[in-house]
């Protein structure tokens, strides 16, 4: 119950009614300048919305295999593999474990 309390006193001090307190980044003003008799054209950046790459990626060249104990000498393991189904291939999720005698 205090917790919700909390979270309403929270969510009452965050209204307002600025529209500019809104954003969490306010948008630039445009830069092209509009000047008397002067027909200007204003578009907006393709890109201004956009993520930026982070740089070159690298490919696993083995699938990603997740291993783990669960207790004493006894392991699960989870992996994908191509299985041939039909005639043809189908992804295929695997989960092995492997209980030592």
């Amino acid at each position: 119950m205090p917790g919700f309390a909390l979270l309403m006193l929270q969510a009452a001090s965050a209204v307002t009614t600025d529209p500019n307190q809104l954003l969490l980044h306010p948008v630039p003003p445009e830069p092209c300048n509009r000047s008397g008799t002067d027909i200007v054209v204003c578009a907006k950046d393709q890109d201004a919305y956009r993520l930026h790459g982070s740089g070159p990626q690298v490919e696993p060249t083995m699938p990603t295999k997740a291993e783990w104990r669960l207790f004493g000498d006894t392991k699960m393991s989870a992996h994908a593999e191509e299985r041939s189904v039909g005639g043809f291939s189908a992804p295929a999720a695997m989960v092995t474990v492997t209980v030592p005698f």
